[in-house]
């Protein structure tokens, strides 16, 4: 076989889990590679057979795509997952990063991962909680999602939301009755910015809770 690298299955042993195989290349270096009995079945391969490098890289690449299928099961039946997550969290068990995006491209591509159901639930949570516009923008994508995805996303539903209203929720709960005393005010001001609210949705929410105020006395 020349210069070429070529490897020795050495020995196939048989486990719960599957088979560990021993592989020994030419050039000496050893590899224990445990794969499931679906992908010994499929690459048929027996003790003492020689394999040239394409042949070794190629087995080497389906297990471990197979071996990183599984994990990503495993994690998605645990609880929902975008695909920033899964990534994150197959990196953690050994896989490399481009096998774990790709993965997570899959399991989308699959409908395992459906990111904008996910970004519609959390923001339903997000205005219930009296959220922003930009601080909604900037929780999605603190969690992982897109930026374009999660701007599309609000551009096209949350255009109805009155968030001045929402603005004004927040100060009827927090600050009323209003003060004009400063600190309060850059206080009222602050804690409004830090929910995502803009100087327009701010002075509309200001203005609608003191009218409501002033009906509620009347």
């Amino acid at each position: 076989m020349g210069n070429e690298i070529y490897y020795k299955v050495e020995k196939i042993k048989k486990t719960p889990a599957g088979r560990i195989f021993c592989i020994k290349s030419n050039m000496g270096t050893v590899f224990e590679m445990l794969v499931s009995n679906e992908q010994y079945e499929r690459f048929d391969i027996e003790e003492g057979e020689i394999i040239d490098d394409e042949h070794f890289l190629k087995i080497r690449e389906e297990m471990l795509f197979d071996n990183a299928r599984r994990a990503a099961f495993s994690i998605l039946s645990c609880g929902e997952n975008n695909k920033k997550a899964l990534i994150t969290k197959l990196q953690a068990r050994g896989y490399s990063y481009e096998l774990c995006k790709n993965m997570a491209i899959y399991m989308e591509h699959r409908g395992y991962i459906d990111e904008k159901k996910q970004i519609k639930l959390l923001c339903q949570n997000y205005l219930r909680k009296k959220y922003g516009k930009l601080k909604i923008i900037n929780e999605l994508v603190a969690h992982g999602y897109q930026r374009e995805d999660v701007q599309e996303f609000v551009k096209k539903n949350l255009d109805k939301v009155d968030f001045a209203d929402n603005c004004a929720y927040i100060i009827e709960n927090k600050f009323m009755p209003l003060s004009g005393n400063p600190e309060e005010i850059k206080k009222m001001m602050g804690t409004l910015l830090r929910y995502g609210y803009n100087i327009g949705e701010i002075k509309d929410g200001i203005r609608i809770a003191a009218e409501r105020s002033k009906r509620a006395d009347e």
